[in-house]
This record gives structure tokens, C-alpha cells and sequence, in this order.
């Protein structure tokens, strides 16, 4: 059967009515009106169109193209017929039943001696496509909108916020001499400033630390030591001795492993990029 298939040639005529869209003819005249001299009925039967009407048409309307495109389609066309470049253009088709397709046509134009310009190609069904690209396009906007519209808020609240944590942080040197509630209190205050760092890093508000003097430092450092267990202030003295992670573990008797997760907490808290950030100068003997 299959060697019977493939020693007959399929008829033209079939395997163009089998392909999936239309395949035609159309010229325009030197007058600039347009005919269809060939017009499959695939796709048109699909859209709810009668391709024997527009093949009877002495002079085509395109009254099958959605008013909104039936201007620029035809431009297309009279620039097509100008330059002789080839015509790819989407355009909305609107069936008998008030239905509305999207199509897209392909065809590369030739001159006849007579003046007219001949156009064979094929006409293919891009609905789905182009209703992917408008629900694409709608939750992008919605996705970039509810992204503004967070930002400003946060900017907002951020703005709103940064008057009393100055005043809070001021307070931090006179809490530092306190103890028992002070050290609960600066716990706190920690806390709470550091949710505003989180909240002022947001992209488009201000920086919240933009230009901070020396003062302001060790008043950060002050706040990050702060909100540290007593567990991680040992490991932050040892990093500050330039000790190793393995020399903190023998000298704390813990494995190297949860030296490893004090390091990353107390860098996060004191803001430090590498442990480094955390070693004091050693003192120099006197001579």
C-alpha cells in the first residue's frame, strides 16, 4: 500500500485544498483595481466565507477585512505592487457569522508586461498566536503595574519612617550605657531599624544610608553587635582576632559547620561584605 501511495503523484488540485490556509492568485490591474484569478477555499470555508463570491468579483472590496485594517492593507498592497518587496502583513477577517480571525498573508509580487502585478500566495490562520501575544502583553502591563504601584508604597512608608529612626538611632549611644532593659530595649531598636534598611532598599526608594558619617557607623555597628546572641558576639571577637573558622571551633568547642552560620549571621548583622570588615588593627608595642 504504501509503495502504491508513493508511486502515484497526488493531484495538484488535492494538495492544495489540503493545505491548512489559502493558497491564491490575486492581480491588480493598471487601473489599481484588484481580482482573485485563483482562490482555494480551505481556510475561507473556515473563517465562514464564500470564496465563489470573491472569485466572481470583477473588482474586489476586501469588505471580508475588519474596517479598522482594511486602510492599511490596502497600502500594503499598493506599496507591494510599487517596490515589487514582498507582502507579510496580519490583518483581522471577519466571517459571515460576525466572527473575527486573525490572518496572515504571504506573497511575493511580479510585474506582467501588461502592467499588471500578480501576487501568489498563501493566506494562513494566526488567531491563536495573536490572542497569546495580547494575554501576554496584559499580564506583563498588570505584572508591571502592581510592581509600581508596591514600590510607591513602600517609598511611601519609607519616607514616612526615616524622621523617628534618626531620632531612635540618636538614642542608641545613651542606651548603650544602660543595662538589663537598655539591652532589651537596643535588641528591639535593632530590630526595627533593620526592617526599615530592608524596606528602604527597595528599587526607586531613597537610600537609607547614603552619606553616613562616622558617627552614624558606629552607631550601626552598635545596633548590629546588639541584635546578636551572646554564642555569635564570641565568634565576632574571634573573627575580629583574625582567627580561622576551624581555630573558632576548637577554641568554642563547636563543629565547623555552625561556625560557619555564626560567621554568616554576624556578617549580615554588622553589614560587613567579608570577614575582614571585622578585624581590629592590633596594637602596636611600645618601643
Amino acid at each position: 500500500m504504501h509503495d502504491a501511495l508513493s508511486a502515484t503523484p497526488p493531484r495538484l488540485e488535492t494538495l492544495i485544498e489540503n493545505v491548512p490556509g489559502n493558497v491564491y492568485r490575486r492581480i491588480r490591474r493598471p487601473d489599481g483595481t484588484y481580482f482573485f484569478a485563483f482562490l482555494s477555499n480551505g481556510l475561507f470555508r473556515h473563517f465562514g466565507i464564500d470564496n465563489e463570491r470573491l472569485l466572481a468579483e470583477p473588482s474586489l472590496r476586501f469588505d471580508w477585512i475588519h474596517p479598522d485594517d482594511k486602510e492599511r492593507f490596502q497600502a500594503d498592497l499598493e506599496f507591494s505592487a510599487a517596490t515589487l518587496s514582498l507582502l507579510d502583513h496580519r490583518i483581522r477577517i471577519i466571517g459571515q457569522d460576525g466572527r473575527v480571525h486573525w490572518a496572515r498573508g504571504i506573497a511575493r509580487p511580479e510585474r506582467r508586461p501588461d502592467g499588471c502585478v500578480v501576487w501568489d500566495g498563501i493566506v494562513i490562520d494566526v488567531t491563536r498566536e495573536v490572542e497569546a501575544e495580547a494575554a501576554l502583553r496584559i499580564t506583563k502591563e498588570d505584572a508591571e503595574r502592581a510592581h509600581r504601584q508596591t514600590t510607591e508604597t513602600v517609598t511611601g512608608i519609607a519616607a514616612r519612617l526615616r524622621r523617628p529612626i534618626a531620632e531612635l538611632e540618636s538614642l542608641m549611644p545613651a542606651l548603650e550605657r544602660d543595662g538589663g532593659v537598655g539591652e532589651a530595649l537596643r535588641s528591639c531598636l535593632a530590630e526595627c531599624i533593620e526592617a526599615f534598611r530592608l524596606v528602604s532598599n527597595v528599587p526607586g526608594s531613597p537610600p537609607a544610608d547614603g552619606g553616613r558619617t562616622a558617627v552614624q557607623t558606629r552607631r550601626v555597628e552598635a545596633l548590629g553587635a546588639a541584635a546578636l546572641t551572646q554564642r555569635q558576639r564570641e565568634v565576632m571577637v574571634l573573627i575580629s582576632q583574625g582567627k580561622r573558622n576551624k581555630e573558632i571551633a576548637q577554641r568554642l568547642g563547636i563543629s565547623p559547620g555552625t561556625v560557619r552560620l555564626h560567621v554568616a549571621a554576624v556578617l549580615k548583622a554588622m553589614r560587613a561584605r567579608t570577614r575582614k570588615d571585622l578585624h581590629r588593627p592590633q596594637a602596636q608595642g611600645a618601643g
